[in-house]
């Protein structure tokens, strides 16, 4: 069971703030209901202590969408992240599929996909990863030992992330499926909306349900949660034998679980994320949860 995960550094109080002056910028919002909102964010961000980013971050949407009477602030940036995404699949799809080692190539192309985040400081271009990711070794390679506990393994379950980085997911899927047919094979998604993270919904409309069995984890976080998980998601999720925690929110909510299960698929987005886990900003992390 978990006992606590990472808190808010004071670079995290920082990063909301912004992030709250990003939705008004892509909302459009006029600047007197912008101001307010703000105000509105500071009040909020000021009174958080012991919680972790992605905690915080739920709360924080929660007012702003209140505020704006909008819960889902980033509902067409979603769209197009995914319209961007499918426009490069059939290459990708392509080079995986040709590639001889076919499923660590769709391993890469599912953490490049993870440079979608509305929520980070540093951003980075789709195309660009592409073109580099799989010739860029993982900063944190616990990749044999993922393959190793694969092998036994009679159900596997990512836990996605944000949209349009879940196209990459359901090719990752895909190749699992083509490599162990027998493998149980789940895809977990947020509850409600929160930030760009995928729910059911977006899920649905790229057929990830197709491939895997969909579940709800029902929580409104962007990160696994397990306070927030529903108690019929938390009872699949203990029976799994083998998880992808995609991000650096589930990270940032399940690193400190002490669960071998758990393997961390995600690339390095921001500082505090950097000096947690060990490796440069911008690196590629696969790695196994710490015990």
């Amino acid at each position: 069971m978990k006992e606590f995960d990472m808190n808010l550094k004071p670079e995290c109080f920082s990063c909301l703030l912004n992030q709250s002056l990003r939705v008004a910028e892509n909302l459009k919002l006029d600047e007197f209901i912008a101001i307010k909102m703000m105000k509105i964010a500071s009040k909020s961000i000021s009174a958080y202590s012991e919680i972790s980013p992605p905690v915080a971050a739920s709360d924080l949407y929660l007012k702003i969408g209140d505020f704006i009477e909008n819960n889902d602030v980033y509902k067409e940036l979603k769209a197009l992240s995914t319209k961007e995404a499918m426009k490069l699949l059939p290459k990708i799809e392509e080079y995986v599929i040709s590639s001889p080692e076919s499923l660590k190539s769709a391993i890469k192309s599912a953490v490049a996909g993870n440079v979608i985040d509305f929520a980070t400081p540093n951003h980075f271009d789709l195309n660009l990863e592409f073109k580099k990711v799989f010739d860029t070794p993982f900063a944190i390679d616990d990749e044999a030992l993922f393959f190793a506990r694969l092998k036994d393994a009679k159900s596997l379950m990512i836990i996605g992330d944000n949209v349009g980085e879940h196209v990459f997911d359901k090719l990752l899927l895909e190749r699992l499926h083509n490599y162990y047919p027998e493998l149980e094979l789940y895809y977990a998604v947020r509850g409600k909306p929160i930030i760009n993270d995928v729910t059911l919904i977006e899920a649905k409309e790229i057929a990830i349900d197709n491939i895997c069995n969909l579940v709800d984890s029902g929580v409104n976080t962007p990160g696994l949660e397990y306070t927030h998980a529903s108690t019929e998601f938390m009872k699949l999720y203990n029976s799994i034998d083998l998880i992808i925690a995609k991000g650096m929110g589930n990270y940032e909510c399940l690193e400190d679980v002490k669960d071998s299960r758990i393997f961390h698929l995600f690339k390095v987005k921001c500082d505090v994320v950097s000096n947690d886990v060990g490796a440069e900003l911008g690196s590629l992390v696969f790695m196994q949860n710490r015990l």
